[in-house]
């Protein structure tokens, strides 16, 4: 005879409680982390330039001699100094950095006699030849006056090519012509400059 199977009774299967998970707090980007995903044009810019400072440079008298050492030269002292032949020139090297900015140019002088004296301002190539119209940066008219109490004067140029930057590769000088004494004529004697540039 066939056995007859035992109906087994099935308990019921649950899952299991799912166990709860905490959410996490959305990450704060660091500052760095923030740089680093600028963009390449914002990462890249250029830091600004540190800005130029303002400089005087102040020439004695005793500077300037004359191109000719025969021509020679008598200096005064607090009055300045002039050629020992009447009518001839003195001059001086203006030392300034490659990529200053020229600002001005001041000439402190006397002059007695009836004539303005027109001076230069001027520039030549350490290696090569300068060419007249590229030689000449300045020209600066010095008038005769009486100034009391000792007819000290200056004049000052702001007119430079470039835009007063000094370029590389070049040598500067003042030089200035009709100095020396001339008796009842007057006298002119230089008594230095001054140079404001930036830097």
């Amino acid at each position: 005879m066939p056995v007859k199977k035992k109906k087994v009774a099935r308990k019921a299967i649950h899952p299991a409680p799912k166990k709860a998970v905490a959410k996490k707090a959305p990450v704060k980007k660091s500052a760095a982390a923030g740089k680093a995903s600028a963009s390449p044009a914002t990462a890249k810019r250029p830091l600004p330039l540190p800005l130029k400072k303002k400089h005087t440079l102040y020439i004695e008298s005793a500077a300037f001699f004359p191109p000719n050492s025969a021509d020679g030269y008598v200096d005064l002292f607090q009055d300045g100094r002039r050629t020992a032949v009447a009518g001839r020139s003195l001059s001086t090297a203006i030392v300034l950095p490659v990529g200053a900015v020229l600002k001005s140019i001041s000439i402190h002088y006397t002059n007695t006699t009836p004539n303005p004296v027109l001076s230069f301002f001027l520039r030549k190539h350490a290696d090569r030849h300068s060419p007249s119209g590229e030689i000449e940066m300045s020209f600066i008219n010095l008038p005769p006056a009486v100034l009391p109490p000792d007819n000290y004067l200056t004049v000052t140029d702001t007119t430079f090519p470039d835009g007063g930057v000094i370029q590389d590769r070049f040598l500067h000088y003042l030089e200035i012509p009709g100095t020396g004494d001339f008796g009842a004529g007057g006298r002119f004697t230089v008594r230095g400059a001054s140079v404001v540039f930036l830097y």
